[in-house]
């Protein structure tokens, strides 16, 4: 069971972000504005593009990289839309943290050289 998960702990990772990035907005003023509504679509489009990244040796960063770019994206929407608010910034801290955690998480089994590490 646990050498199925393990190619997707750094999607995991990106999901668990997701998830906290919605859950935030939400409970820091009972409301999920358009521009926390968008900070949670990135986040979920980033766990996609970091699921559908390869799992190969000489693309080590992609899934890291993908994590990062979409955070930047996160903290430009909130610049340009109308200042960055409570939750926003929350969101942006969670996004980075998610970036942090792709990058930190092994998707490399003990038995299997093939994926990233």
């Amino acid at each position: 069971m646990i050498d199925i998960i393990n190619p997707y702990r750094k999607f995991y990772a990106a999901v668990l972000a997701t998830i906290l990035s919605a859950v935030v907005a939400a409970s820091t003023d009972g409301a999920i504005t358009h521009d926390e509504w968008v900070n949670v679509a990135i986040a979920g489009v980033s766990a996609c593009a970091v699921f559908t990244a390869p799992n190969v040796p000489y693309a080590r960063y992609t899934k890291s990289v993908i994590a990062v770019l979409m955070a930047v994206l996160t903290l430009l929407v909130s610049f340009i839309s109308d200042g960055v608010s409570t939750p926003e910034l929350l969101q942006l801290v969670i996004a980075g943290l998610g970036a942090l955690g792709v990058y930190g998480v092994s998707n490399k089994s003990a038995d299997d050289e093939l994926l990233d590490a």
